[in-house]
């Protein structure tokens, strides 16, 4: 019961919906340098359809049409002029832009063929041109959605004859086999077919097959296209901000790898510190310091921007889910007819999201051992810094207390032979109180005197300071507090 390629389908038709991230409306943009290529590809004429972009009505937030004075850029296939074609450039939102391609039959034109055979979709993708790089990093992504009408005869299959007829196309279409499918479903009363997952979007392109039994599903297509196209774009935007944070991922985890084999080497530098014999240390310790703060920084940095992603997974998928609630107001239906979209909103995003939240709360504790680390190897500078300050201190002070005191000596000498009467120097060491006191001994009393009441109205007024100091921050803190 496998199809073959002498299986018929009716009026297929390819929707190509490619995204792009840019700020920047410009001319050579990359996603209309791909358009330029897909009219190369596939029209007669593609030079007179190009250099038709128009950015002047085009408003910040709004949603535009890039054209000058047409909705789309229309044209038949090269060498099958049966097939129709229209292109598409859009601007989404203030930094999102995208592209529409769809390439098939008119079921409504008299002309279409009743029925083609499936290994005809080959012609409608040559050289796989609708499978578009990833020219950089603003590349969003690309959703490729193939509709047909099955037969008559093909309506009284069953489910596994409709895969095996939905992986035919897929087949037939990019030239290559399908991959394991995705999920199946039904989407308002037909069979629906997804190929890629979300989790691996660099590994195969996201691919649905919509088989339509009756006029229902082609109907809503048609009148909720925008809205399912902004759907391919909210999706785009959080399988790329999941796959993005996979990088960020590897990046912190690499990182987080390398903090215990540092901390254990920091541990055996601490214990073995001894400021009393060895202080090179300090300085092997400050430049650690410094490198850490950088690596912390670094750090923090990728720790934003997996917040950045998660956030951008909640924003977009609320939009998704108003989306949904916007086709449901439409059509007049409940949300059961939209059951297979909505699992990417139910399951798929809300696993991206808990699992970036699941990564944050892991490596927001590298963050913390970072701290501490910074916090230890800053404490310990800081006290065997003071330590060592202190010893030099002390010998500072024991040098200049000899100093000044001999200083004190010096500019006392002259005193030495005051009061002798041939000139030789005398020194009245022991007080005698039947004699007047030696001027040497006067002086030197009186130098000792005021350099005590000196240092003690100079260590008063460094209370006072002090004093002052700690008032001041006291009422701050009360200020605050009321």
């Amino acid at each position: 019961m496998n199809p073959k390629p002498s299986d018929r389908i009716f009026a297929p038709n390819i929707y190509l919906c490619a995204y792009y991230l840019s700020d920047d409306a410009r001319e050579n943009h990359p996603l209309w340098q791909e358009c330029d290529r897909l009219l190369d590809k596939l029209a007669s004429k593609p030079e007179s359809l190009k250099n038709h972009l128009d950015f002047s009505q085009s408003r910040n937030g709004e949603r535009q049409i890039l054209l000058q004075g047409k909705p789309r850029i229309d044209f038949t296939l090269k060498n099958d002029d049966e097939i129709e074609v229209y292109a598409q450039p859009l601007k989404l939102s203030e930094d999102s832009y995208a592209l529409v391609f769809n390439v098939g039959y008119d079921e409504e034109n008299e002309s279409t063929p009743p029925e083609v055979e499936v290994n005809l979709l080959n012609s409608f993708n040559p050289e796989n041109c609708l499978l578009l790089p990833k020219s950089d990093d603003n590349f969003l992504g690309q959703t490729i959605l193939l509709t047909a009408w099955i037969t008559t005869k093909t309506k009284q299959r069953n489910a596994t004859y409709l895969q095996n007829l939905a992986n035919t196309c897929y087949q037939e279409l990019l030239g290559k086999n399908a991959p394991p499918l995705y999920r199946s479903g039904e989407l308002f009363g037909s069979s629906i077919f997804e190929y890629g997952k979300p989790r691996e979007a660099d590994n195969s392109p996201h691919v649905l097959i919509w088989l339509f039994r009756d006029e229902a599903a082609d109907r809503t297509l048609q009148d909720c296209f925008d809205p399912i196209f902004d759907m391919f774009f909210y999706r785009s935007k959080i399988v790329k901000a999941f796959q993005d944070s996979r990088n960020i991922y590897d990046e912190l985890k690499q990182d987080y790898k390398q903090l215990d084999p540092f901390f254990d080497n920091l541990q055996k530098k601490l214990d073995s510190a001894n400021p009393d014999k060895d202080d090179s240390y300090l300085d092997e310790f400050k430049t650690q310091l410094k490198q850490l703060a950088c690596d912390s920084l670094e750090y923090t940095r990728l720790l934003r921007k997996l917040e950045d992603f998660a956030n951008t997974i909640e924003i977009n998928l609320y939009n998704y889910n108003e989306t949904i609630e916007q086709i449901c107001a439409t059509l007049g239906t409940d949300k059961e007819e939209l059951s297979f979209l909505q699992h990417f909103s139910q399951q798929t995003a809300p696993y991206f999201y808990r699992q970036i939240q699941g990564d944050l709360g892991y490596f927001e504790h590298g963050t913390e051992l970072v701290e501490q680390a910074i916090a230890s190897i800053r404490g310990i500078v800081e006290i065997d810094q003071a330590k060592r300050d202190r010893q030099i201190e002390t010998a500072i002070y024991v040098i200049g207390a000899g100093l000044t005191g001999a200083g004190i000596a010096a500019s006392s000498s002259g005193y030495l032979t005051a009061g002798s009467q041939n000139g030789e120097m005398t020194i009245q060491w022991i007080p005698d109180f039947s004699h007047s006191i030696h001027p040497f001994t006067k002086v030197l009393g009186i130098s000792i005197a005021i350099g005590v009441v000196l240092g003690v109205v100079a260590l008063l007024i460094r209370k006072l300071i002090e004093l002052k100091s700690v008032t001041t921050m006291l009422h701050r803190i009360f200020k605050k507090l009321n």
